[in-house]
């Protein structure tokens, strides 16, 4: 348990971490590495579903792609990009166009970053056990690779995903040729071709990709919406008084690498359930916003707010069920405005996986609740040791009279040793 939670406190590392392409392009509060696994993750979950591929694997290894960019950062823009500056216009203009370097210096710089990020991914996984680390040091490696179909799948998803930001950030007209001409480079899987198309019929109203396809625009419209989530500051963390914390997007990216950490313990749950699951948790504060339980009783006074947050509250059992079911029915009705366009199959499983979560019906559901907690209570100790005024008693509190999983109170356990002892 140990080694989990140390590989897991440098994961979180990624909640931080700009990724480095639009830094150059001088983008104000770019996206996190961890926010772009979350939708690269997503993606490949309803891109995949659609294809009939593996999806756990897809997941995996969609959450693995970038791990070894704790210690390597964000390295793949600067093999292309480096000394630009967006602020000079010919550097711009050379950036708009994309970077054309000839086929043996390509493959010298990519021969370069493989190994440093092989060595970063080792050194991260390193004190993990067997046969946990094998299984996330492959998935990466299928990833760089493409050794099996799900592999040369998520790899082709990822730079869509990269493309679908970069239309978001600057725009049809400023994203330029650069990003489509790798993507159509890069992007082969007919499907995925397709989904081109409908990602050029969005922004351009016109496409030269595929067939047109209203059930991959629909998904599109989805990835779209959900994309809000890196944007998304957690609301506890601010109702509490932390600067810049973390996004939805991030947190949903802790809880699915925890899901996948953890969950391998319990070998009577659905690995790719709880995978799917810890996707979806949280996705209804696209229409809802961030919320909490407590939400209609919190005071207006900021003050008297904190200072209310700072202990574990306490509600009747009868008012307690009331705020339940009445943020359980605005959040309902959220999934299925944000599920509304999906195939019947696809949305009515989406919606199954956030009400078990939601109501603890399934044995993922309540497992994963649980994790939940203690997500929150670990990203809590990070606040705590950064700001000397900020408690995590309420948390501990939450987590030890909701947590009764023996995995579960294991990790609690080590992680009252990591941080106190």
């Amino acid at each position: 348990m140990k080694e989990k939670l140390n590989f897991l406190i440098e994961v979180q590392k990624l909640k931080e971490v700009p990724r480095t392409g639009w830094i150059i392009w001088r983008i104000k509060n770019p996206e996190t590495i961890a926010e772009h696994i979350f939708r690269v993750s997503f993606l490949a979950f309803l891109l995949g579903w659609k294809e009939n591929l593996q999806i756990k694997n897809c997941i995996q290894i969609a959450l693995s792609h970038d791990l070894c960019e704790v210690y390597a950062g964000d390295a793949t823009p600067l093999f292309y990009y480096q000394n630009l500056d967006v602020r000079r216009k010919k550097d711009r203009e050379i950036l708009m166009k994309g970077i054309r370097l000839p086929e043996k210096e390509k493959q010298r710089r990519m021969k370069i970053k493989f190994l440093r990020e092989k060595n970063s991914l080792l050194k991260l996984i390193k004190p993990l056990k067997e046969p946990l680390k094998e299984e996330i040091y492959l998935r990466w490696l299928d990833y760089e690779k493409g050794v099996s179909k799900e592999g040369k799948f998520v790899k082709q998803v990822d730079w869509i995903e990269n493309l679908i930001q970069s239309l978001e950030y600057l725009g049809p007209e400023g994203s330029g040729s650069g990003w489509w001409e790798i993507a159509e480079e890069k992007v082969h899987h007919p499907l995925l071709v397709n989904f081109l198309g409908a990602i050029q019929n969005k922004f351009y109203k016109k496409t030269k990709f595929g067939q047109k396809n209203k059930e991959l625009e629909n998904i599109l419209e989805f990835i779209l919406a959900i994309g809000k989530l890196k944007q998304m500051p957690r609301l506890y963390w601010r109702l509490r008084g932390i600067k810049n914390p973390e996004t939805v997007a991030g947190h949903i990216f802790t809880l699915a690498i925890m899901a996948w950490i953890f969950g391998k313990e319990k070998e009577k749950l659905n690995q790719e359930k709880l995978l799917k699951m810890a996707l979806c948790h949280e996705i209804s504060a696209v229409y809802t916003g961030d919320t909490t339980p407590y939400d209609g009783i919190l005071p207006k006074d900021e003050k008297k707010r904190k200072e209310m947050l700072n202990k574990m509250i306490r509600l009747p059992k009868k008012k307690k069920e009331r705020m339940f079911f009445k943020n359980y029915k605005k959040e309902k009705q959220a999934m299925e405005k944000l599920t509304k366009k999906l195939v019947p199959s696809l949305r009515k499983e989406i919606l199954q996986l956030w009400q078990e979560y939601r109501t603890r019906s399934s044995l993922e559901g309540k497992f994963l609740n649980q994790l939940n907690i203690l997500a929150v209570l670990l990203q809590g100790l990070f606040y705590e040791k950064k700001y000397k005024k900020f408690t995590t008693a309420p948390l501990w509190e939450w987590a030890f009279e909701n947590c009764d999983d023996e995995v579960c109170i294991s990790l609690m356990a080590e992680m009252k040793k990591k941080f106190y002892d």
